[in-house]
């Protein structure tokens, strides 16, 4: 599967991640997730938007860390990515992707 594709839905991605479609939009309204966009206004996620979004999961619910704290540390994950440096695995090295599809 081409992970770059928006092929799953709003459901069948809260669905895959065992979150409500809600919080998704809540992700969505604070930007933490970008989703793609069809036509007629209905959000689609990709394979990536799903690896993504699993981090934010574990940030939250098991790091226990709130949106605001979340966005800080995306942004400096962004940095450190321009200097070549995974500040993901070194700073939570007990984060795993699941493959979900």
């Amino acid at each position: 599967m081409n992970k770059e594709q928006p092929i799953l839905t709003i459901s069948v991605t809260a669905r895959l991640l065992g979150l409500h479609p809600r919080t998704l939009m809540a992700y969505e309204k604070v930007q933490l997730i970008s989703p793609h966009r069809t036509a007629t206004k209905r959000r689609m996620f990709t394979g990536k938007d799903l690896d993504d979004i699993q981090f934010l999961k574990y940030l939250s619910q098991e790091r226990k860390i709130n949106l605001a704290g979340i966005k800080f540390i995306l942004e400096a994950i962004r940095v450190a990515q321009g200097n070549d440096v995974n500040l993901i695995k070194a700073l939570f090295p007990d984060f795993r992707v699941r493959a979900l599809l």
